[in-house]
């Protein structure tokens, strides 16, 4: 059987939150010094006990009376203080390391393939940086009480020791039983906690689902039928946690039996050496206070036991997201955008052992426009993001001017492309802000430009121009207004590339007719890709690319259509 030293502290996670913490060595430190005395004051009190009884009850010496008390105040006032100083130091050492581990976490979570993020749900992502973060800072929190209930327990043994060692090497024989329940215990709430947070992710991504589509549930009266779906996840989620909980707590009864049994057998020995006279009867009830409260440290060790177990879960789960390989890593200095013919030859892209992409043999020539059409599944959103470099293909070449994109890094490939969603992504902010995402210096000239060209200006101008509030998701704002307001960010990019992918799809005939117009302004001047379906958009196109389930064929409706290979 796993001893805990094994399960919890030489766990892999465990060392890497030791790292985490190692910066912190000085304040730890200290923070422990604090609490050596606070132990140092629990042991004193236990002793205490000894000269009450035998010089102010036994005794009866009055001037004890004065100086027992304060010399009890002056304990519990050293023993406040460095109570309070070691919470304090260890508080701001836990949240540094929280600061940086969420810090690494959105980092992370961008800098990972698309690829990787498509596979996971977003409730699942998002309870890593809820609720795993929120088990792990228990679980840093607890683990200073380890450290200060060992300190007590080692002070408040000295103090058995010192007053009788044969009792103290008896009551040392059951510390073996108190600590079989932290091994068990501990065991079953790690496993338990990886199920955890795995149904809270699906919790969270049901919930998200729900809000995002609000609007489906409404209209189509499904209201009890998702609160149904929801109450089956959250009665699982409540099973799971009452089985954690008769866990967690089980281990009190138990610890408080083992203390019972021992306390038991010192009072029918201890007794007998106060009736013979080989022991004061103030060093008894100072002997018996001491070993009574060695088991509340011990306790509170199987509790934090509980919740570090948990912690460590948790961590496990962070610590795997963490050590996910990420994309190449941002170019050093600022390398400007390369472009020219874009070609693939022998293009496939598989999910899950499914063909989406069939071996596509494509060139786009620079400065062209080029239409991708197709039914819904075909293929279009997939390769627009492998032309995006947001997807790497699983086989096939892709080449730049000749060039191979293996050769050039991702960073400086991507500056190429300004890029429109069918669903555009607007944050909270102003439209300033959201035109010029990502602009650390904001041109409000270029803006305005921008979102005239994009036709943005005629809302905006009613409503405070660039600075117009956009709330989140652009939930103030008509899907039309939101598709021009991501034209126009794409606009203020002004890169070589233009991508839309159903960037029109939400405009009424006057918008897409006055969009077209700004679009036919760029040709010749810009690499414009469009996926669409209106007529009017395709007919600009100067050649057409339609997929049907991942094969490149001609378009039904236009068979001269033009077709590279």
């Amino acid at each position: 059987m796993k001893s805990p030293g094994r399960t919890v502290f030489r766990s892999a996670s465990f060392r890497r939150l030791l790292g985490l913490v190692r910066p912190h060595f000085r304040t730890v430190l200290l923070a422990m010094l604090c609490m050596a005395l606070s132990g140092l004051a629990t042991g004193a009190l236990a002793y205490y006990i000894k000269p009450v009884l035998d010089h102010i009850f036994i005794a009866r010496q009055a001037r004890m009376l004065i100086w027992l008390p304060l010399g009890v105040i002056g304990i519990y006032a050293v023993k406040g203080l460095a109570d309070y100083l070691q919470s304090v130091l260890l508080a701001r050492v836990e949240e540094r390391v929280l600061l940086q581990l969420r810090e690494a976490l959105y980092g992370q979570t961008l800098r990972l393939p698309l690829a990787t993020l498509l596979t996971q749900s977003h409730g699942s992502t998002l309870s890593r940086m809820s609720l795993d973060l929120t088990l792990l800072q228990q679980s840093i929190t607890v683990l200073a009480r380890f450290f200060l209930s060992g300190f007590q327990i080692l002070a408040l043994m000295g103090v058995v020791s010192y007053m009788s060692w044969e009792l103290a090497l008896l009551s040392l024989g059951t510390l073996p039983l108190a600590f079989y329940p932290l091994i068990r215990f501990g065991q079953k709430l790690r496993r338990r906690g990886h199920e955890q947070q795995e149904q809270m992710g699906d919790i969270l991504d049901q919930f998200s689902e729900s809000l995002r589509g609000v609007e489906v549930i409404k209209t189509h009266g499904a209201e009890t039928f998702e609160t149904q779906r929801f109450q089956k996840m959250a009665w699982q989620y409540y099973t799971l946690m009452m089985r954690i909980v008769r866990v967690q707590k089980a281990s009190t009864p138990v610890m408080e039996m083992i203390a019972a049994l021992g306390i038991a057998a010192i009072i029918y020995l201890g007794g007998r050496e106060v009736v013979s006279g080989q022991m004061s009867t103030g060093a008894f009830f100072s002997f018996l206070t001491a070993l009574g409260m060695i088991y509340e440290p011990l306790r509170q060790l199987s509790s934090a036991n509980s919740q570090l177990q948990q912690g460590l879960s948790a961590a496990d789960r962070l610590f795997g997201w963490l050590d996910q390989p990420t994309e190449h890593p941002e170019p050093a200095g600022e390398e400007p955008p390369c472009w020219g013919e874009w070609t693939c030859q022998g293009l496939t892209m598989e999910f899950h052992g499914e063909p989406i992409l069939d071996h596509l043999d494509l060139k786009i020539p620079m400065d062209s426009m080029t239409a991708i059409t197709g039914a819904s599944g075909s293929g279009k959103t997939t390769l627009v993001r492998i032309i995006l470099g947001l997807l790497t293909p699983s086989s096939g070449e892709i080449r730049i001017s000749g060039q191979a994109l293996s050769g050039i890094p991702l960073s400086r490939y991507r500056k190429n492309f300004a890029f429109v969603a069918q669903d555009p992504v607007l944050f909270t902010g102003t439209a300033l802000e959201n035109i010029a995402y990502g602009d650390p210096d904001p041109d409000p000239v270029r803006a305005e430009a921008a979102a005239r060209a994009a036709y943005c200006w005629e809302f905006l101008a009613a409503t405070g121009g660039l600075d117009s509030p956009v709330t989140g998701h652009g939930s103030n704002l008509s899907g039309g207004q939101r598709q021009r307001m991501a034209i126009a960010r794409a606009l203020y990019l002004d890169r070589p590339v233009l991508v839309l992918d159903e960037a029109t799809s939400s405009l009424d005939t006057a918008s897409e007719e006055r969009i077209a117009g700004a679009l036919e302004r760029l040709r010749g001047r810009k690499t414009l890709i469009i996926v669409a379906h209106r007529p009017r958009t395709i007919a600009m196109a100067d050649q057409r690319f339609h997929l049907d389930h991942g094969h490149l064929v001609l378009p039904p409706s236009s068979p001269d259509s033009s077709r590279c290979s």
